[in-house]
């Protein structure tokens, strides 16, 4: 069988908000002082957010409002990257045979797998769902609809989407819930994988990988609290992750007959700035690489899966890899886990 082809991504989010309006709009609460300073510092401009807390405060909303709301945005969301997508790619919904979804902050059976139905994809359409994995969630995505594609011969959607904003935290805020308060935003990645066949332009996904340090597990986590999603996340983490990074990213590329130096640009999740600076200086990456991610933070924070597909979904669209060239993906989440995904241009 060919090998799968990513032939378009395409990202949506909510409408944006200014972080200095969310920071002033925290100010009073306790502890809200330390939100406008973690903004000051974030290089986070604006943010899209389903729920604009400045029209509708969701902080004294319980856990079972927030999934409602939060699953009904995520389809919607959804549907947007999906719709776009598709479009780019030429293709109708019911040619699709694979509805790949994953999302951390939304949990239902059925979830966004609905989405099959809603956007008129065929009887025969398989769906699965994925998750929560957190910020890590589109790599090991991209590799399980690689499989499919792969054996089935068949075009098939993935579908990340992870909305915060309905799982915006009471007060009191320590330093670090105002990170998690700033840094973390709302959006949806939609990635058109097919088989890579003579004439359709594309990347060809070759390998992927991860490595796991469990002894820093607790410094990263998600869990569903009283009050939605409960994140805990250690100012180690870009410490860590910078670490763990190059002994995965060079066993890939060795397998693969591949060093550093044959990569023509890496697609890093932009998890915040010193993660982005951390793995940057730790992999002496490109900036011109290294620019879509700060990018992609400064207008819509981190996303958390859907994340790292904007940044590859604007690396395709500036630098289009020729065919033989080679691209790396590479997202971090809980767990202390990093994964990377290998790409050719083709």
């Amino acid at each position: 069988m060919p090998p799968a082809r990513i032939t378009h991504v395409a990202f949506a989010a909510p409408p944006q908000l200014k972080m200095d309006e969310l920071a002033t709009f925290l100010r009073d609460d306790e502890g809200g002082g330390a939100v406008g300073d973690i903004v000051r510092n974030s290089a986070i401009e604006t943010k899209g957010m389903a729920v604009n807390p400045l029209v509708e405060d969701p902080r004294a909303w319980s856990t079972a409002r927030r999934m409602r709301r939060g699953l009904t945005e995520a389809r919607a969301l959804g549907r947007e990257a999906i719709g776009r997508a598709l479009e780019r790619a030429g293709l109708r919904p019911d040619e699709v045979g694979l509805l790949i979804t994953t999302t951390t902050t939304a949990h239902s059976a059925p979830g966004l797998e609905a989405l099959v139905h809603e956007l008129g994809m065929g009887p025969d359409t398989e769906f699965l769902s994925l998750g929560p994995m957190g910020c890590y969630a589109a790599a090991p995505t991209l590799a399980a609809c690689r499989t499919w594609v792969e054996v089935h011969g068949r075009p098939a959607v993935a579908l990340c989407v992870d909305l915060f904003s309905p799982h915006l935290q009471p007060p009191p805020y320590d330093k670090e819930q105002a990170v998690v308060l700033t840094l973390f935003g709302d959006g949806a990645a939609a990635v058109v994988m097919r088989p890579g066949r003579d004439g359709i332009a594309g990347l060809d996904v070759l390998d992927s990988g991860l490595v796991s340090v469990p002894r820093y597990a607790e410094d990263l986590q998600v869990h569903v609290g009283d009050s939605g999603m409960d994140i805990r996340l250690a100012p180690t983490m870009p410490d860590v992750t910078a670490a763990a990074v190059a002994a995965p990213t060079d066993a890939l590329l060795a397998r693969n007959g591949l060093t550093r130096r044959d990569v023509t640009w890496w697609a890093v999740h932009p998890g915040g700035r010193r993660i982005i600076d951390r793995v940057s200086e730790e992999l002496d990456l490109p900036e011109e690489s290294v620019a879509e991610s700060r990018a992609v933070m400064r207008e819509y924070g981190n996303t958390a899966a859907p994340a790292v597909l904007a940044v590859l979904g604007r690396l395709m669209d500036a630098r289009p890899l020729r065919p033989g060239e080679h691209g790396v993906v590479m997202a971090f989440g809980p767990g202390a886990t990093v994964w990377s995904v290998l790409l050719r241009g083709a």
